[in-house]
This record gives structure tokens, sequence and C-alpha cells, in this order.
């Protein structure tokens, strides 16, 4: 059944004549589809059962409400879904006496979302009475309500909310402030301000012991209001140093000067490479830094490489010898790699070579890419060889590699690892001749629609679909050869599909328009 017609079975009258059956189960049942299958947008025409004579009726009806109210994904669709709807501020009243506190609460929420600016005020009022950490968010949406009322009486019922009892839940809804102050251009640095003092100065005793509790967003926010006024008890910035979430660990770095030895070695071999580099900048003015810049001429990071070269142009000539020596000794060896390619190390291609061999499947594919730009030939050799790796990143690399250098010794290879390749080499050859396109690729593309594995007919299609697209830029004229091939292969794959329909619609169709 379609949703407006349950919603005609909720119209009918509960009982049409005296010895009728009741159809109270009956309405119960189309709340709950309603409730699963519906959509936000309409509550607005679920408030009138709201007060129906039947209390089941009435709070499944709130029950639906509610859980279409909470599938209400963004801040901005709440006003946007709910302004229509029919509530007046006796509807309140009733809601107060009818319901239990939880259900009565979401419907004060929901009510302070009214177009009525009278509805709005009430339900604020009440929200603020109603001693629940639910009332939170939706007060503060109604601080920047354009009724002056409304935004005195949201006000007040912050400040009632400003109790050690609620702190997580302030705390949970800080983001709403800095929403509210980007999207709806208010000014509530104020309130905010006070908020926050609230939570980090009042209560920072609090905050500091559960710290790590709360999700990455609000930790970040925290911190960062926590680093704003930053005391000299040094568990407090323990607590930026130890936390899983780099921006955090990065804010230490604004208390440079409160850190210790053992604790700058700490940044500068953190995981993140932005703690790291910021770590370097700070130390790059003082006494010794070139010793410590040659550390990370082999990083992982490619910035901070690039940063401790210019850090060292004056006193090392040549950085290639430099990476081909560490990679000698088996040093820093991922930096390395990266480092030589980025030096143009070209006379030391045979050293990267001997690490297409490591076990490590990391190494091995940052060998390859650093061979790609110092060795072409060589980097073909082994991207042909390893076409079918079982390894999906070295594999990537290698198509998004030999794309470019499409021969036809690749094409072939890659039509018999398709043919009996299992399904991650079918996929990886499909994604190969689709990076390849043009009148070579198009065959294959097409035996892929017709594949036993229905993923991969799927995804067979979707890259004929990116053909067609591209069809239109095709200047090239195509081969005697491969207008031959493409026309056998269309008319093997179009009859086995008009045999199989594995697709609503066949999807070669229209195809043989471009072979004539």
């Amino acid at each position: 059944m379609e949703i407006w017609q349950y919603f005609e079975i909720l119209r009918r009258p509960n009982k049409t004549w005296f010895f009728s059956k009741d159809n109270t189960e009956e309405k119960i049942n189309a709340l709950t589809k309603i409730a699963n299958d519906g959509y936000p947008s309409i509550i607005s025409n679920l408030t009138d059962f709201l007060k129906d004579d039947n209390k089941e009726l009435r709070e499944t009806t709130s029950k639906t409400i509610t859980h279409l109210f909470k599938k209400i994904e963004s801040k901005k669709g709440y006003y946007d879904t709910l302004k229509h709807c029919g509530i007046s501020k006796s509807d309140i009243d009733f809601y107060e006496t009818n319901f239990p506190k939880e259900q009565f609460v979401e419907l004060l929420a929901i009510s302070s979302l009214n177009g009525s600016g009278y509805v709005r005020e009430k339900a604020v009022k009440k929200l603020s009475q109603v001693d629940s950490s639910r009332a939170i968010q939706f007060l503060i949406y109604r601080l920047a309500d354009w009724v002056l009322p409304v935004r005195q009486a949201a006000l007040k019922g912050i400040d009632n909310y400003k109790t050690t009892d609620y702190i997580d839940s302030l705390i949970e809804n800080l983001p709403i402030f800095e929403w509210l102050q980007k999207v709806e251009r208010t000014d509530l640095g104020g309130i905010y301000q006070d908020i926050v003092e609230f939570i980090a100065s009042t209560n920072r005793a609090y905050v500091i012991g559960n710290f790590k509790k709360y999700p990455d967003k609000l930790r970040i926010l925290l911190a960062r209001h926590i680093s704003n006024s930053l005391s000299d008890n040094p568990q407090e910035l323990k607590l930026f140093l130890t936390d899983k979430h780099f921006l955090i660990r990065n804010l230490s770095i604004q208390h440079f000067d409160k850190l210790g030895q053992s604790e700058i070695e700490q940044l500068l071999n953190d995981k993140s490479a932005n703690v790291r580099l910021q770590t370097l900048y700070c130390l790059k003015e003082q006494n010794g830094f070139e010793t410590i810049a040659k550390k990370f001429l082999a990083d992982n990071s490619a910035t901070i490489r690039h940063f401790a070269r210019f850090t060292l142009k004056q006193s090392i000539n040549d950085f290639s010898q430099f990476y081909n020596d560490n990679l000698q000794e088996s040093k820093q060896v991922i930096g390395s790699l990266s480092g030589l390619a980025e030096t143009e190390g070209k006379q030391y291609s045979e050293t990267v070579q001997a690490y297409l061999k490591d076990k490590k499947i990391r190494v091995k594919m940052t060998a390859f890419l650093a061979l790609c730009k110092l060795d072409e030939v060589s980097a073909y050799d082994f991207a042909f060889m390893n076409l079918d790796s079982q390894y999906l990143g070295l594999r990537n690399v290698i198509i998004e590699f030999l794309s470019h250098i499409p021969r036809q010794e690749v094409l072939t290879k890659a039509k018999s690892i398709y043919e009996t390749g299992n399904y991650d080499l079918k996929k990886s050859m499909l994604k190969l001749f689709n990076k390849v396109g043009g009148w070579t690729a198009i065959p294959d593309l097409m035996i892929g629609t017709i594949d036993e594995n229905e993923n991969i007919r799927k995804l067979a299609f979707g890259y004929l679909q990116i053909w067609r697209t591209q069809a239109v830029r095709l200047f090239s004229t195509p081969k005697q050869g491969e207008i031959e091939r493409a026309k056998q292969i269309f008319s093997f794959v179009n009859d086995t599909h008009q045999d199989k329909q594995y697709f609503k619609t066949n999807p070669i169709d229209g195809l043989d328009f471009y072979f004539k």
C-alpha cells in the first residue's frame, strides 16, 4: 500500500455504528507502516491524530511522529520540515496532560519549530522547565529566532540548564552554536562564551577528567577552548600530547615553550606528518637545527622531505646520493625511494630495482612508483610481469601506469587475465580497459556485460556508459582490425543479451552505430 492509503485508514471513524467492529488495531498497523516507510515531511499530516479520542491511538501517533522526527538529518531541515504543523498553544497544554514526559518533550521540540511565534514561545518556555537534556538542542536553535520574546525565552531556558547535571548535554550541543553563527548570521558570541566559560572554566576539572570519553568532533572543540586558557597543570598539556586525534596533538605545539625535550621528541616522531612538520617549524631557528633536519630528509611525508632539503640545500650538494646511500644501508626505505625519485637520481635506478623484490608490499609499490620516474623501461617490464599481482594496491598503480602505454601485448595479457582470473582480477582488467578507452577497449567492455557474475556485469555496464559519453571525442580513426573485432564482439554479445536478458534494457543497444 502507498502512504496515502494508510492515511485513509487513519481518517476512518473509530466506529461507524453501535455494533461495528473496532478498527483500532488496523489504525495502529497503519501508523507502524507510516513510521517505517514514511518521511519527516508527513509529520504535519499526523498532528491531528494526537488528539484522537482513543488513548492507544494518540500514543502510537506520538511515537510515530517521534520516529519520523528523528529521521531529519540536517539542522536546517528541522524548521523547513515542521513549520507548517497544525499545532496551537492549547494543543501544547493537551500534550502535557495526555502524554508521558518523554513523548511530551519530543512534541515540545516539534512545536518550538512551528511557523507561529506564539506557539514557538510557549514551547520554548515549556522546554525551559521540562528538565530534559533533549530540550537543550532546541532551546539553542531558538536563540537565533527572529521574534524577540522567543529569543528571550530561549536565553532564560538555556540558563536553567547551566548546572552540573547537564554539562555533557551542553558539550554535545556546542557545535550548534557555531553552526547558527555561520548559517543564520546571528551574533551569539556573548551567550556562547558564557556557556564555554561554564564548561571549560567553572567545570574544568570534570571536563579534563572525562575528556577521552567524548567523540572526536567534541574533543577538538573542547581542546581549543582549553588551549586558549591552558594552565600550568601538566595534566592538561599531556591530555593534548596523548590524544588519538592529530588536530588535538597539534594544539600542544601552540604551547611549545612549555614542552620538555622528551615531549618535543615525541612530537617529532608523531605518526601525523602535519604534527611533525609544525614541530620542525618551531625548531628551525634553534642552533643545530640542520642536524635535526637531516633526520627528516627521508621522512615518509613529501612535504617534510621538501622542507628538509630546502633547509640543507647549502650543506648537501647531492641529495640523490644521500638517498642512494640510505637505500644501500636499508635505512628509511620508503622516504629514500620517494626522495630519490623527487631528486631525479636516475643513475641509481638499479638500487631501486632491488627493492622491487622486497617482501613488504608497501616498499615494493613505492619502489615501482619511483622507478616510473627514474627508468620507464624497467618500470614497464615490472608492470607487465605483475599485471595480475595478488596485491590490489600494487595492481592499481600498475594499471594506472600501463593505461598510458596501451601496447598490444599489454591488452592481450589483460584479456587473458580476464578470461581466467578471479572476481578481483576481472574488476581490475575492466578498470584497465576503461582507462585505455577508445576503439581498442570497447570490445572487452562489451564482453564484461555478459559475465557470469552480476557485479562484473554491472561494473562493465557502468564503464560502457562512460565510453559512450567519451565517444564523441574520439577524433582518431579506428584501424580496420579494431572495427572488425568490435563488430564481431557486438554481434555475439548482443545475441547473448537477447537470450539471457541480464538487464531490463540491452546495455550495448545502439553501440553498433560507432562501428559502421
